[in-house]
């Protein structure tokens, strides 16, 4: 099974524990495909473009651009992905690793959907657990179904992840894109710093009649937060908050960043309320604690979205 050549893009910040390991699994299929790389360096500072250009630099499908500054993560996929040839391009995370066959099964995925402006694997944990990918439009009605226990199933979170099908939007770790659809819509919207662009993107793709299409034939795995851990520390979590508010604000209808708040605030006092209930459970998660519920409340409450962090 060998696919058409496509452009498989990767922003890399200080990636140097993970970015090799991600380009090695390409290899292969680089290399029988006759496709290409984009390393798009976002002004790393542990030599991790140094040491990708030292061990790739003498193939002819690599290719390093860099940016002396990082400039988040919707603003340098743009650049990168302005450099993709041909009509398909594969962006990735670079904690990522591709089996065999799992691009040339994604590119399948997203050829067998004339209407899908992106298609997206089905990711899994480095131990081989489902990483759950497709998610609906984070409106207040969806979150409350998705955090339901008696509902949850009902949301695309809790769907069955084995079966071939649409979805709103799916988690960004890999997205197989159909260029015509991402310049039709301007590509990521660049006020998103770093979480949620993807939902921004997919969601205007829908406006614009363009499909999402989870193809589950298509494995990676996705090791999920290694350039947000690095940045922000344990607590990224918090760092959805600003966004999701970004993302009602832009498409949310009267009401949506209120009803978005208020379903947060009850989430996080109950999480509060089981902390201190709860023995031990505040070590285990830190969502749990005291100092989380006062950055998750300031996040939600303050009226503004967080500054992205340089």
């Amino acid at each position: 099974m060998v696919a058409n050549p496509c452009t498989v893009v990767t922003l890399n910040w200080n990636g140097g524990e993970v970015l090799p390991g991600m380009i090695r699994s390409l290899v292969p299929f680089l290399e029988a495909s006759g496709s290409s790389l984009i390393v798009f360096d976002n002004g790393s500072e542990d030599g991790s473009d140094r040491e990708a250009l030292r061990e790739f630099g003498g193939f002819c499908w690599f290719r390093l651009v860099r940016s002396d500054s990082n400039l988040g993560f919707a603003a340098g996929a743009n650049r990168a992905l302005s450099g993709a040839e041909g009509g398909i391009a594969v962006l990735a995370n670079n904690d990522t690793v591709f089996p065999p066959g799992s691009i040339e099964a994604l590119l399948e995925g997203l050829g067998r959907h004339p209407s899908a402006g992106i298609a997206g694997p089905r990711l899994l944990w480095p131990d081989g657990r489902l990483q759950r990918s497709m998610r609906d439009f984070p409106f207040a009605s969806r979150l409350a179904i998705e955090h339901l226990p008696l509902f949850r199933r009902l949301s695309a979170r809790w769907a069955d992840h084995s079966r071939e099908r649409r979805a709103d939007w799916l988690v960004g770790a890999v997205l197989a894109i159909r260029m015509q659809a991402f310049r039709e819509i301007g590509g990521f919207d660049e006020e998103y710093f770093f979480y949620h662009e993807e939902t921004d993107l997919q969601y205007r793709m829908a406006e614009a009649g363009w499909e999402t299409w989870f193809v589950p034939a298509s494995e990676v795995m996705h090791l999920e937060g290694f350039s947000a851990t690095r940045k922000y520390g344990r607590d990224t979590t918090l760092r959805y908050i600003p966004a999701k508010l970004r993302f009602l604000r832009k498409h949310g209808g009267p009401g949506s960043v209120t009803g978005f708040r208020l379903l947060m605030t009850v989430l996080a006092l109950g999480r509060y309320l089981a902390g201190v209930l709860v023995p031990g459970l505040r070590s285990r998660d830190t969502r749990c604690s005291a100092p989380y519920f006062a950055k998750a409340m300031s996040a939600l409450w303050r009226g503004q979205e967080a500054a992205p962090a340089d």
